[in-house]
């Protein structure tokens, strides 16, 4: 009768082994699956992050060939890229600073602290920049208006302007609420 219960321990021992295992398999594979379902919303996260930057990139000659054959004052070139270079060196630097390209690798609390303080500089750029845009969209007017004079087309530059304002707000909006909305979908993931 000894045998028979240390056989049983035995075997008790061998397939809680063999349970201990399959759980330690079912955990990674858990993990890679949530780490596949959240790198959606990081991927829509980071490729903002990216096209921001080439945005600014690119931003910086186009400003220049744009004053340079249309014989705008260099000021407003200097400006604009001074603009533009704020924002992408403050983009590298938020990137860097919250570990934005490596960010499934940390736990929950430092992605969730991440993607907050991310949400949060995106927000404060945002509002930052409208001064700057404001000023430089009312120096355009202003040119514009100044080079043509009293000229028939006036009315019809007037509004194209304003169209292409106003088009641009959306779009910027736009943007704006698909990126937050990047940011809440990756943030729920972590909090369920």
């Amino acid at each position: 009768m000894e045998r028979n219960i240390g056989q049983e321990l035995e075997a008790l021992k061998a397939d809680y082994g063999a349970l201990k295992a399959q759980m330690k398999q079912q955990e990674c594979l858990n993990e890679r699956f949530f780490k596949a379902a959240r790198r959606r919303p990081v991927q829509a996260v980071s490729k903002e992050i990216r096209n921001r930057m080439i945005l600014d990139a690119l931003t910086l000659p186009t400003i220049w060939i744009i004053c340079i054959a249309t014989k705008w004052p260099i000021l407003f070139g200097v400006l604009v890229s001074l603009w533009t270079i704020t924002d992408l060196a403050a983009t590298i630097w938020i990137n860097r600073k919250l570990g934005m390209d490596h960010l499934l690798d940390g736990d929950t609390r430092t992605v969730t602290r991440a993607i907050t303080s991310y949400r949060r500089f995106y927000r404060q750029a945002l509002a930052i920049s409208i001064i700057p845009c404001i000023a430089m969209i009312t120096y355009i007017f202003i040119e514009l208006l100044a080079r043509i004079g009293d000229s028939a087309n006036r009315n019809l530059i007037i509004a194209i302007g304003i169209a292409y304002t106003l088009i641009a707000v959306i779009i910027t909006w736009w943007q704006y609420r698909r990126h937050t909305k990047a940011c809440d979908d990756l943030l729920n993931e972590f909090e369920e």
